[in-house]
């Protein structure tokens, strides 16, 4: 179908609007590729797509993603985090500069239409090797399925920015702070990792990359309470990869606090070498890290999710793509049947514990319906 047609998604659950309120019993209409309303199910017409078994989610973010290291996935399983990816001495690196031009692109567009397959709408791509890593990203983007969204920040290097849509750096350590403050003022959007190991905490990486003015934060596995009431006050963003730091043999984010004092963040799955990009198993990892914890308000979950389907666009200035009417059709279609998931006394907790891949039926981008 296009998108001048007019079709509509019957529905036995919605997760509706920038709330994320959930409808039951809903028919999606979508008209020219906008959602023009949103009723009772009982008003769908008799041809419609969907059933009582159905659930409409929005398209998730991931928010943070290093996409050419799928050229290589799980390489160095025995290693640490510093052998593995440290700039510029680790393996990582110099396993980038084997790789020709044609092979960047075509592992690149490998790994988004593996995105695209689980459901992704937006995939924030750090790309390294300069403007070399950013336009490969770009080129790989364009011979994927459409309706997965990319915004490419690169590591400076030979043609930076060239291509690059902002600046994507391992750690504002690498670089006098003179030449961070010049390169995060020369683009619309910077974001860094910090505190990913206790090392670069101790050595005040949040410290810096706070003065020198990024506006996303990565990883931020070391961080005290303190340093999340600044992060907050500072108006930052943060992006937790709670698979890639269990996998490194780190610690796990410290979700509790982040919710309790209500710092923004979003979800990443890091490094495709070891993860691939399936937003609803780091969904369910960071509600378990939660509760390893001993966090277990059901505020959790649904925080949770608006990280996935709302500040992972924002943080970066773009739209999420939400299930409302007046909006460009940017939704998931789920099979729950059998899951249990309608009948859910939290249906927050259930999206994020139920939801697997082999579930999602297909994706609407713009009116235009994509069985995966």
């Amino acid at each position: 179908m296009n998108e001048n047609s007019t079709i509509t998604v019957k529905a036995g659950l919605v997760l509706l609007g920038r709330s994320l309120e959930t409808v039951k019993d809903a028919c999606i209409w979508i008209k020219d590729g906008v959602i023009e309303a949103v009723t009772s199910s009982a008003s769908c017409p008799a041809r419609h797509i969907g059933s009582s078994n159905i659930l409409v989610t929005p398209q998730p973010a991931l928010a943070h993603v290093h996409s050419m290291d799928h050229a290589f996935p799980e390489y160095g399983i025995n290693k640490d985090i510093g052998e593995l990816v440290a700039y510029p001495s680790g393996e990582k690196h110099a396993r980038l500069n084997t790789l020709t031009r044609d092979k960047m692109i075509s592992y690149t567009a490998e790994y988004y239409r593996y995105a695209w397959r689980l459901g992704v709408g937006l995939v924030v791509d750090f790309r390294e090797l300069g403007g070399l890593g950013c336009t490969t990203a770009k080129e790989a983007h364009k011979i994927i399925p459409e309706g997965l969204s990319l915004l490419v920040l690169g590591r400076p290097g030979p043609g930076w920015p060239m291509g690059c849509d902002g600046l994507g750096i391992s750690s504002p350590l690498d670089y006098p702070k003179d030449e961070l403050r010049k390169l995060v003022s020369s683009v619309p959007i910077a974001a860094t990792h910090v505190a990913e190991t206790k090392e670069t905490r101790e050595q005040g990486d949040l410290e810096i990359a706070l003065d020198t003015g990024f506006h996303v934060l990565i990883h931020g596995t070391y961080l005290e309470r303190d340093d999340i009431a600044r992060i907050i006050s500072e108006k930052k963003n943060l992006v937790l990869c709670t698979r890639s730091n269990m996998w490194h043999s780190l610690r796990v984010p410290p979700i509790d606090d982040i919710v309790k004092l209500g710092a923004s963040f979003g979800l990443g799955t890091d490094n495709a070498a070891w993860l691939p990009p399936d937003p609803w198993g780091e969904a369910m990892a960071l509600l378990f890290a939660g509760r390893l914890k001993g966090y277990k308000e059901p505020l959790l979950a649904k925080r949770i999710l608006e990280g996935l389907f709302i500040n992972g666009y924002m943080m970066y200035g773009l739209r999420p793509r939400l299930v409302d009417e007046g909006v460009k059709s940017g939704f998931l279609v789920w099979n729950i049947e059998d899951t249990g998931l309608s009948r859910a006394e939290d249906v927050y907790v259930g999206v994020v514990k139920r939801l697997v891949s082999a579930r999602l039926l297909a994706r609407v981008d713009k009116g235009v319906i994509s069985w995966v």
